[in-house]
């Protein structure tokens, strides 16, 4: 299997998931149409110490990533929306620690043999059908059915690449080790518990009861001017490329709708599956005639009235299915061997086949039940196609219309130009903060960060909102500012009296907590204080807590009292304060830490293995030099 492989520095990071026999590939260099690129496929993107990441190779693996996260969300995410999460940038990160990884592990001198390679793949759950490996011309035939097609060298030199990672992970963390005490001290903090009983004291409760007077207003002004300034602000004169307008002028033709229904077929079917048991008989070093001649025995018994299930039981040598009567499940196209497969798709349910042969013996099959194929008429789906090519062409037409624009734009004038010639309207924005929704755009906060960073008299653009590209100047500045008192005075009086309230909530909890703290019976002193207690449920760190909600010092107080202990006065958040008394613990019982220490010692390590790992491939970045190329990015995700 492994003869003639080739050996290449030409790879990106890949993702392969066997589910059902079924790979989800994202990347094999050299497979992917070049036609379509613009630019310099040979420029690089990024070069991470000697090896340099391509335009073309970058492409490829985020054409192809697109592809998968549109499959996965049957077309409905846009390759606008995924840009605008970073996954652009985070698959060229990706490939970035994967030249890096290659690197360090060529420096330390790591390599996988051959044998390792075949080891992996022969045991790997897609290419097994009950415990054996389907063979190889199964495998080939398998990685041929991907797309792209895949071959055997291409597949195995992946194989051996994270083979030789796993290698260099386990070099570089695999001193790191975690104590019992380590692991007794975690499982009790996630696993302990507390009932406790809690009195608040909030400020909110005082509020009407106080005044504040004009000297203490002046006095706070004075004190905190910085609390009541007015931040900059901006306001803003902008084009918006409206997508929602363009896709709402778009109706696809009937025949575009057709093509993508034909050409997307698959998502609109389901596979038919069939349910089917079997005898098995291994040839092994015995008589290939004599073993036929038993499975054909066990055929005939089958179809005379015989027990199916008993049958397999006595006499099938498939250890996986035998006990369960032979019964393989359900399963679809491509789940079985090739011989066995082509037979039960050609039987009718309760019929039982003839012997057939395979790699591993005689089969003698059952079917018990047939789904057929089912597809989705075009009319049931033909809205959320309609949708789907109107969402594509209204970002194309955007981007297209955005690209022409940016061509003719260098300053205020122009845009009032450009948005004339295309009967647009510049809109302004009145003036905004930073961060702020922008009238005409909404949350649009990649605007904000560049309207904040712009002089006026710039224009920057396209930039991405939720509604389509936009191009902004700034028109005029607002600088931060202190207003008068006059124009603060209500803000700056409710905070006085919020201070106020917060002291008298203080003193009552002064007040009441030496009277919590040395009563037998701390609900029936609270009580006679007129207290409010809040006993809550065995809870565990994270919890929220009767009358203050969740509170780092209520938890820390709650887990550090002794049972019956009663705290002091404590600051539980915002304007409340709080008194805690820990009625009960439960603590976690050496059988409980027998039972999942070995999960969190197995968590513990991991996290830690991952967080070192993670800092010593930084620092192997950072000694090798990474250098990205933001104009070959752009060209490469067309931009």
């Amino acid at each position: 299997m492994l003869d003639g492989m080739r050996r290449h520095k030409g790879w990106l990071k890949w993702s392969l998931a066997l589910v059902c026999l079924a790979f989800v590939f994202l990347y094999v260099p050299g497979f992917v149409d070049q036609t379509a690129m613009e630019g310099f496929p040979n420029d690089v993107v990024a070069q991470v110490g000697d090896y340099g990441i391509t335009v073309s190779q970058f492409r490829q693996m985020y054409l192809l990533q697109l592809e998968n996260y549109r499959r996965q969300s049957s077309g409905e995410v846009s390759e606008e929306v995924l840009r605008s999460l970073g996954i652009d940038r985070q698959i060229l990160q990706g490939m970035i620690a994967r030249y890096a990884a290659v690197a360090e592990a060529e420096r330390l001198g790591l390599t996988v043999s051959d044998a390792e390679v075949r080891h992996r793949i022969v045991n790997l759950p897609g290419f097994q059908v009950n415990g054996q490996f389907i063979g190889e011309a199964r495998y080939r035939q398998m990685l041929q059915l991907q797309r792209p097609p895949m071959t055997p060298a291409q597949f195995e030199e992946e194989i051996r690449r994270d083979i030789m990672f796993e290698r260099l992970e386990a070099a570089v963390t695999g001193w790191i080790a975690v104590s019992d005490d380590e692991v007794a001290d975690e499982h009790r903090r996630r696993n302990e518990r507390v009932r406790v009983q809690v009195v608040a004291f909030r400020g909110d409760d005082y509020f009407d009861e106080v005044e504040a007077t004009d000297d203490e207003v002046a006095a706070l002004y004075e004190e905190e001017p910085l609390a009541y300034e007015v931040p900059e602000k901006r306001q803003l004169r902008f084009l918006l490329v409206d997508e929602s307008a363009i896709f709402e002028s778009i109706t696809p033709a009937e025949e575009e709708v057709q093509q993508y229904y034909d050409a997307n077929i698959a998502q609109y079917t389901t596979p038919g599956q069939m349910r089917a048991s079997q005898i098995l008989l291994r040839i092994g070093d015995q008589d290939e005639a004599e073993v036929e001649a038993r499975a054909a025995e066990l055929a005939v018994e089958a179809r005379g009235g015989a027990d199916f299930a008993e049958l397999a039981r006595e006499h099938s040598e498939d250890e996986a299915t035998a006990e369960n009567g032979g019964d393989l499940g359900l399963f679809g196209r491509g789940r079985m061997v090739a011989e066995v497969e082509a037979a039960a798709f050609e039987m009718d349910v309760d019929a039982v086949s003839d012997p057939i042969r395979s790699a591993i013996g005689f089969h003698v099959l059952r079917v018990t039940e047939k789904q057929e194929e089912t597809r989705q008429p075009l009319e049931e789906v033909r809205e959320a196609i309609e949708n789907t090519l109107k969402n594509e062409r209204a970002t194309s037409r955007a981007e297209a219309l955005a690209r022409a624009i940016a061509a003719e734009v260098e300053t205020p004038e122009d845009l009032e130009r450009a948005a004339g010639s295309r009967g647009f309207e510049l809109q302004e924005s009145g003036f905004v903060g930073r961060g702020e929704p922008i009238l005409g755009l909404g949350f649009a906060p990649q605007v904000s960060a560049e309207a904040f960073q712009m002089e006026q008299g710039e224009v920057a653009g396209p930039i991405q909102t939720p509604t389509g590209p936009a191009f902004v100047t700034v028109v005029e500045l607002q600088e931060p500012a202190i207003p008068p008192l006059d124009e603060v005075r209500e803000d700056v009086a409710r905070d006085v009296r919020r201070r106020k309230a917060l002291e008298q909530a203080r003193a009552a909890a002064d007040g009441a907590a030496g009277s919590l703290q040395a009563g037998e019976d701390f609900e029936a002193a609270a009580e006679a204080a007129g207290l409010t207690v809040g006993t809550s449920e065995l809870v565990a760190r994270g919890a929220a807590f009767p009358e203050v909600g969740a509170s780092a010092a209520v938890e820390r107080a709650a887990f550090e009292l002794p049972v019956g202990g009663v705290s002091g006065v404590l600051e539980a958040g915002g304007d409340t304060l709080a008194v805690v008394r820990l009625v009960e613990r439960e603590d976690v019982t050496p059988e409980q830490l027998a039972e999942g220490g070995d999960a969190i010692r197995g968590e513990l390590l991991q996290s830690r293995r991952n967080e070192f790992y993670s800092a010593y491939m930084g620092r192997v970045q950072e000694q090798l030099g990474v250098d990205i190329d933001y104009a070959a990015f752009d060209v490469a995700v067309g931009g």
